[in-house]
């Protein structure tokens, strides 16, 4: 297993988080500023050779957009997604969600594990960590 020292400095991939199809759709959704169903599939068939059903695609991005990281608007009979956010805002936005969350869940215990992990990371990092905690406090 890989130490927090060595997974700290590592920026997060949002495939990570979102798994490697519903990354591909968002990054599908990105590109092109905006998608259908049908538009995302067609997309997704042709980047990766393999036809994924239409329902699984809708799936996804009905996922996608209950999460907030697509905007869904009703268009005749179906719906156009778009992004809200680039895939930094989107890491950024879910990253402070989990962190939340886990204050909300486990409160202090939570903040001591932080604060133990800090003292794990190189130096330039926990000064920028800091540095950046002060700016948005």
């Amino acid at each position: 297993m890989t130490s927090p020292k060595h997974r700290a400095g590592v920026d997060p991939k949002i495939e990570g988080v979102l798994g490697p199809l519903g990354a591909s759709i968002m990054r599908i959704v990105w590109s092109q500023g905006e998608g259908t169903v049908r538009t995302v599939a067609g997309q997704l068939e042709q980047e990766t050779g393999r036809q994924h059903a239409y329902t699984t695609v809708m799936t996804i991005l009905v996922r996608l957009s209950e999460r907030g990281l697509l905007d869904r608007t009703k268009v005749g009979r179906g719906f156009v997604y778009r992004p809200h956010g680039n895939e930094d805002e989107v890491l950024t936005a879910m990253g402070e969600r989990a962190v939340d969350r886990l204050l909300e869940q486990y409160g202090t215990a939570a903040l001591r594990r932080f604060a133990h992990h800090l003292s794990d990371l190189d130096p330039d990092l926990r000064a920028q960590l800091l540095d950046l905690a002060d700016r948005s406090g």
